[in-house]
């Protein structure tokens, strides 16, 4: 921690609060809007009609954000990703306290709304901003300390969410009536997001970086090989983002080339994505049907997994030390195959939590890895949009792969889940090692 600047050490300051307040409002939000009675309430949509009001709060946000990313991903190339990490902040704590202030229809539905471009503007920044405030020989260790400490937070902030309504309830002698033990926790998260902003605008903004280098040459299938040179200076515009990886004057043949190049690194994302929207949503309904733990034992589960996958993140630095980033990315998740496998067998819950925290940690801790290789891969100006790229693919199969998975359920169970989603893993792992590995010119070179 001590080889990281003071701003790389405020940023992850406020990736915490930010992750603490997240993890506590989404463990809380469909019970509080339960207890609102919205699962009971439809609102009209135009073309499909009444829908459920619960669903329509759950998925809004999920459809503001794919509608907005375009704007936003050049929005950050023009402010930089620091103002962007601190509007993304303050948009998800006005959407947090609009549950706790105005729990009508219409309020929850704008403060739904902004928490898609909210979730947008955090995601495209984090990975270009930690390039800024890291060196090549710090960059491995910021990746690994931003995703371990959030999903040890998340766990964390899980726990502390199941135990929260019921304090502030005694605390405070508020009534159940309106949903107000609910309501104050979504107070108290709306403030730890708020106060996530303030790191930022401490007076830290010397990092130790070293100059902007040009992205690894001689590969003819990266995208950064036609930014040779840089740009001439011209006013940002969407045309400016279209060169982002390559200088104007190279054509926009040039430009197309390197934009389909990028493309490339939302194969493996979403090949895990289509895999994991079919099971790991359901994970604690299979721990319940499977093992009939009940909720205390099933938050304790998750929390632990979250804590352990954010404590193996840590050990990340020293897999790729030896077998460099994309090395220790196809190795790690190679792993978590079987252990997925063996989750779906396992005859006693002791033995499937085992397995599962193995999984979670082989599977996640590759993450950040995966995101550095590609940051130092792409030019500053394009990394907003290559990052948003990974997230988004990240994100896609979640549009249809719950729907599939519950049909699954009921009519043959999580067998053909764990092998679907088994199967999906092992080929983003083939394509990465496809894409991305290349048969080294001499004995002990280095990719």
């Amino acid at each position: 921690m001590h080889r990281l600047s003071r701003a790389a050490r405020l940023y992850l300051v406020y990736a915490a609060l930010l992750t603490f307040g997240l993890a506590v409002a989404a463990l809380l939000f469909n019970l509080a809007l339960v207890e609102l009675g919205y699962d009971q309430q439809t609102v009209a949509l135009p073309i499909v009609g009444e829908r459920s009001l619960l669903g329509v709060l759950n998925s809004l946000p999920v459809a503001v954000a794919a509608l907005s990313s375009l704007p936003l991903w050049y929005l950050v190339s023009v402010i930089g990703p620091r103002p962007a990490l601190v509007i993304g902040a303050i948009l998800h704590a006005v959407s947090l306290l609009v549950l706790a202030l105005r729990p009508e229809p219409l309020p929850l539905l704008i403060g739904g709304a902004l928490g898609g471009p909210a979730a947008v503007l955090v995601q495209v920044s984090a990975a270009p901003l930690m390039m800024r405030q890291s060196t090549s020989a710090e960059r491995d260790l910021l990746f690994s300390l931003n995703a371990g400490i959030n999903l040890g937070v998340a766990g964390i902030g899980s726990l502390v969410g199941g135990l929260l309504p019921g304090a502030l309830a005694a605390w405070f002698g508020l009534e159940a009536a309106a949903a107000l033990p609910y309501r104050a926790a979504f107070v108290v998260a709306g403030i730890c997001v708020a106060l996530a902003v303030l790191p930022l605008l401490l007076p830290a903004a010397g990092a130790r970086v070293e100059p902007e280098q040009p992205p690894p040459q001689g590969d003819p299938a990266d995208i950064a090989d036609t930014a040779l040179r840089p740009a001439e200076p011209a006013r940002r515009n969407w045309r400016t983002l279209f060169y982002a990886f390559t200088p104007a004057a190279n054509g926009p043949q040039a430009a197309l080339r390197a934009w389909i190049g990028a493309l490339r690194f939302m194969v493996s994302p979403l090949l895990i994505s289509i895999g994991a929207a079919l099971l790991i949503p359901f994970l604690n309904l299979y721990f319940r049907q499977r093992f009939g733990a009940p909720d205390a034992q099933l938050g304790l589960i998750f929390a632990a997994i979250g804590v352990f996958t954010g404590l193996a993140t840590l050990g990340a630095p020293l897999i790729s030390a030896r077998l460099g980033k994309m090395g220790s990315v196809i190795l790690t998740q190679a792993l978590a195959v079987p252990c997925l496998l063996l989750l779906g067998m396992a005859p006693t819950l002791g033995l499937a939590v085992s397995v599962a925290l193995a999984r979670g940690a082989l599977m996640n801790m590759a993450s950040p890895l995966y995101d550095a290789y590609a940051m130092e891969r792409s030019p500053a100006a394009a990394r907003p949009v290559v990052i948003g790229l990974i997230n988004g693919a990240f994100s896609a199969g979640y549009i249809v792969g719950p729907t599939i998975s519950a049909e699954v359920q009921r009519t043959v169970g999580f067998g053909p889940l764990f092998v679907a989603t088994a199967f999906c893993y092992t080929l983003a792992v083939i394509a990465n090692a496809l894409l991305f590995l290349r048969r080294a010119p001499r004995k002990n070179a280095v990719y």
